[in-house]
């Protein structure tokens, strides 16, 4: 990557105070960042957004525009972005910026310029892109976020239309991913770049990638982005990600990754993509099986290291990740907790069984008030679950900014994109647990049976039973089934066996 442009909302004179300008050591600080930036090779840009309340043609709001960015002109900024963004669209608008950045240029003389339009999402030609773009210097900067907000997906079809629209100018993409911000704030951006095919970058002048307000956080997706831009063919996502948790994880790799997984989701990825999902889907195709033990063991294991995150950062005072991480890191133990909570109460209402080297074993079948207790134990940390204000293994409700155009360059917001809900991994799972213990109340059997091969093995007043150890036996209890090789133990302990 090789440009940073500063743009902050936290800063109130970006953009609510812009009038203001800064004083001598706030300037001084900006010139040391365009300085630091310049000796690693990356151009630094600026940018101003007085769209909230300028009076375009006002000379006083003109004279303030001015004295705000000449002091930093004079500290080697060369590089000037000018926000219209995130404002009432009306009739005459683009005009007035047009008007307002012209005379900037006459005023400012040399450096390079960029405008963020009122209008920046869409593929469709409107009056206000129309005469922004015949009135703006060609050699002016124009961004656009793609289709949307936060673009799903964006290739160079979209870029050609958006480019149609606007006329020629350069054109920069100011990629809203991993952004978190507004309605976001609830989510962890923690997937890798996608979505977008490798020919758009031959359509565009560049690609600015907006963060989260977690900059360490950020540079996982920022460092995926990084690799798909450097070379956009050979682009490996699943590498690449590998890679950037590995990296911005360190020595906690492991935990952060668990996290990243169960944080993926966003913008760019549907929840029902996480690895969560992918899983709970595998316990909900296995639990008519009798293998479902086998089957509950890889969503087990990637619960039992998610729910470890917290404790890896709880004394990790020297990793910046650990403050940003802290709310998720919470929010992830709950959710494990309840997700654990539901695979322990699916092991209750089946028969399992335990069983050595030789083959020898001990059975058990359901048993009611163990079964009852976990099933309250599930509901209790459900609840605990429930109340999380942040977003891990999938959102239970969640906002994404959906603006798009209509067929006529209108603006409208996407319901489908904007509105996100009942998508929890943990809820799925949790659902899945009750109705098996609800089928079990309906049905609850008491009588055991094992086999092999077709023959049914006697089985003591203890439970025990002999079987070859090179053959796995069934063992079933009213409408429940489950294999059990030699040798072999339940997913979980069980209060049963003891």
């Amino acid at each position: 990557m090789n440009a940073y442009v500063y743009a902050p909302k936290s800063d109130p004179k970006h953009r609510d105070q812009w009038r203001d300008p800064y004083d001598a050591d706030e300037a001084a600080r900006l010139g040391e960042l365009a300085a630091a930036c310049a000796d690693v090779g990356v151009r630094f840009g600026f940018a101003v957004s007085p769209g909230l309340d300028i009076d375009y043609s006002a000379a006083a709001d003109r004279a303030a525009l001015a004295t705000k960015l000449e002091p930093l002109l004079a500290r080697g900024v060369d590089w000037l972005v000018v926000a219209f963004d995130d404002i009432p669209n009306r009739a005459g608008l683009a005009a007035e910026q047009v008007a307002l950045v012209e005379w900037l240029i006459e005023r400012i003389g040399g450096p390079r310029l960029t405008v963020v339009p009122t209008e920046y999402i869409g593929t469709r030609p409107s009056p206000y892109l129309s005469e922004l773009g015949a009135g703006l210097a060609s050699d002016v900067d124009v961004m656009w976020t793609g289709p949307t907000v936060c673009s799903p997906r964006i290739d160079a079809a979209d870029a050609r239309a958006w480019r149609a629209a606007l006329g020629a100018h350069p054109l920069l993409l100011w990629d809203n991913y991993p952004v978190n911000d507004a309605v976001m704030e609830a989510e962890l951006h923690l997937g890798p770049y996608r979505g977008r095919t490798p020919d758009f970058t031959d359509e565009v002048d560049g690609v600015l990638c907006n963060p989260m307000i977690q900059p360490q956080a950020s540079k996982v997706a920022l460092a995926t982005a990084a690799e798909f831009l450097a070379d956009p063919e050979g682009y490996d996502e699943v590498g690449a990600w590998r890679r950037a948790i590995d990296a911005v994880g360190g020595a906690r790799a492991e935990p952060f990754g668990a996290l990243a997984r169960a944080c993926a989701d966003g913008p760019l990825m549907v929840p029902e993509q996480l690895l969560l999902h992918q899983l709970v889907g595998v316990v909900e195709r296995a639990v008519l099986d009798p293998d479902w033990a086998e089957r509950l063991e890889g969503l087990r294991d990637e619960l039992t290291v998610l729910r470890g995150a917290e404790r890896a950062y709880r004394d990790a005072d020297d990793d910046p990740l650990a403050g940003e991480l802290e709310p998720w890191l919470v929010q992830a133990t709950r959710e494990a907790d309840a997700g654990l909570a539901a695979l322990r109460l699916v092991q209750q209402v089946r028969p399992v069984a335990t069983r050595d080297a030789t083959g020898a074993g001990r059975v058990v079948a359901p048993d009611a008030e163990s079964a009852m207790i976990h099933a309250f134990a599930m509901l209790f940390a459900w609840t605990g679950a429930r109340q999380g204000r942040v977003v891990v293994g999938g959102p239970r409700f969640a906002l994404h900014p959906a603006v798009v155009q209509l067929d006529d360059g209108r603006p409208a917001l996407d319901t489908v994109l904007a509105v996100r809900e009942d998508a929890s991994a943990t809820d799925r799972l949790c659902r899945v647990a009750l109705g098996e213990y609800r089928a079990w109340t309906a049905d609850p059997g008491s009588e055991l049976h094992v086999e092999t091969e077709g023959r049914s093995l006697l089985v003591d007043s203890e439970g025990g039973f002999r079987a070859g150890a090179d053959v796995a036996v069934l063992v079933t209890c009213g409408g429940a089934a489950t294999r059990v090789p030699a040798p072999g133990t339940p997913p979980f302990p069980d209060v049963r066996l003891s």
